[in-house]
């Protein structure tokens, strides 16, 4: 009888074990089935994609713990077995978004899947990715409007859509993403106006939203993002004085706004952007003088104001920007002399791409 309970005992010593691992194995497949199963589903909607190969279940008879996605291609897990990343950049996928279960994944982090031919429309349950910090799903052919779902996703810290044919407005919800430096929505059919919520969004760098049919006036409320470098508004239908609160911005290296219907006059306060290295203002309906101010941006390179109604004289003043290699003036109604200091740019070979040229009325001056 002892015999038979040492027997015993031991039996159990060894099991107990046995049994422990292999639950926390099944645990572990069991937990990315749900994802793997989304990810095949999303699959067979698709046209066949050779980049896919590897999404595939096992054999029935092969054992549950390479059910995971994990080492499919595109795939990143945790490590516990759950889906972190999906990133398929320029992969030949063509179909639509609508049947990837977002829902499916609540541990995504980062979704790329820019640079391929999906269609369709951005599904409302991509609302549901509530950990995922980048999404780019850029250079597609995406079309409808943004929803308004993308709002909660609180903890994105980049967001592309650029290169789509999203229409309809910019949702409001995306004052929520107070987290997002990188906002690019350019180049898609996007109309109406800049909502105001964007100025909520104070750790932005970079504001595309460039190639578009935006309307209305810039929002003043846009002087609030302190952190941002790069603010591209160009080729809409933006009009409306451009607001003096964008003077705040004095970490802005690029300042985009032309290709517009801006009216109004140059606010002197962009004499306060003391980073700026673009300042392009062309091709809008700008009036007034040109701002003394602007001799202050020493780190300009390039200054264009051309195809506008500005009228006066050149200020002395931009003779200070020794930085400057490109002036482009032309077509305004500038009058008077030209500065002193900007024959002494020429004659110094500071200024490389500026040339010089008088209309009938020598007093009228053109810079190109």
């Amino acid at each position: 009888m002892a015999i038979q309970k040492s027997l015993s005992l031991a039996f159990l010593l060894f099991f107990v074990p046995f049994l422990s691992s292999s639950n926390a194995t099944i645990s572990s497949a069991t937990a990315g089935l749900p994802e793997a199963e989304a990810l095949l589903k999303w699959k067979a909607s698709l046209s066949p994609a050779q980049v896919l190969h590897s999404w595939s279940l096992p054999a029935t008879n092969a054992s549950t713990n390479t059910v995971s996605p994990c080492k499919w291609t595109g795939i990143s897990c945790n490590s516990l077995g759950s889906v972190t990343e999906i990133s398929l950049p320029s992969a030949g996928l063509q179909g639509k978004l609508d049947n990837l279960s977002f829902p499916s994944f609540p541990n995504l982090v980062h979704l790329n899947l820019s640079g391929n031919t999906l269609t369709g429309t951005i599904p409302a349950h991509i609302g549901a990715l509530y950990k995922l910090m980048s999404l780019d799903l850029s250079a597609n052919s995406i079309s409808g409007s943004i929803p308004l779902d993308i709002g909660n996703l609180v903890n994105l810290n980049e967001l592309d859509l650029s290169i789509n044919h999203l229409d309809a407005s910019i949702p409001s919800t995306l004052g929520n993403l107070s987290n997002l430096s990188i906002l690019y929505l350019d180049q898609n059919r996007i109309s109406g106006s800049i909502p105001p919520q964007i100025g909520n969004l104070k750790d932005l760098v970079e504001l595309s939203l460039f190639q578009n049919n935006l309307t209305g006036p810039i929002p003043p409320a846009l002087g609030n993002l302190m952190s941002l470098n790069r603010l591209a508004l160009y080729h809409n239908n933006l009009t409306g004085p451009i607001p003096p609160a964008l003077g705040n911005l004095r970490n802005l290296t690029d300042l985009l706004l032309y290709s517009n219907q801006f009216s109004g006059s140059i606010p002197p306060q962009f004499g306060n952007l003391m980073n700026l290295n673009r300042l392009v203002l062309s091709d809008n309906i700008l009036t007034g003088s040109i701002p003394s101010t602007l001799g202050n941006l020493t780190k300009l390179t390039y200054l264009s104001l051309f195809q506008n109604q500005i009228s006066s004289s050149i200020p002395p003043e931009l003779g200070n920007l020794m930085s400057l290699n490109t002036l482009a003036l032309y077509h305004n109604n500038l009058t008077g002399p030209i500065p002193p200091a900007l024959d002494l740019f020429t004659s110094s070979m500071l200024l490389a791409t500026i040339s010089l040229v008088r209309s009938q009325k020598a007093s009228e001056i053109a810079l190109a």
